[in-house]
């Protein structure tokens, strides 16, 4: 079981929480998320992503890495006022412990 901040993913099963809540997710969503959390708070450039995730003989765009990081966060973050997949400007994306947005603008 990986564990970052209150997101749980099992391996084994192919199954995410996210508290008590179970969040369901495409096989390839599931495979980023999963990267992500085995180097949680390390910041993970597009074509890291891409090779472990994708694999090195990918030819497509290497913007599909953004598209996939919107649909993760629409799913794992959004829904429970979480902003735990950060984007690192002109470096790629980290997974950290849970950031949630207060109304006055401030992290915790």
């Amino acid at each position: 079981m990986l564990e970052v901040g209150d997101l749980k993913l099992d391996p084994a099963t192919h199954r995410v929480w996210r508290g008590d809540q179970e969040v369901a997710l495409t096989a390839r969503q599931f495979s980023l998320l999963e990267f992500m959390m085995r180097r949680a708070g390390d910041v993970l450039s597009k074509a890291e992503i891409l090779e472990h995730v994708w694999d090195f003989s990918f030819e497509g765009d290497p913007n599909i890495v953004e598209v996939y990081v919107r649909q993760l966060r629409q799913r794992i973050d959004e829904p429970f006022g979480c902003q735990s997949l950060q984007t690192v400007r002109l470096a790629g994306y980290r997974l950290d412990a849970v950031y949630v947005q207060h109304p006055e603008g401030q992290t915790s």
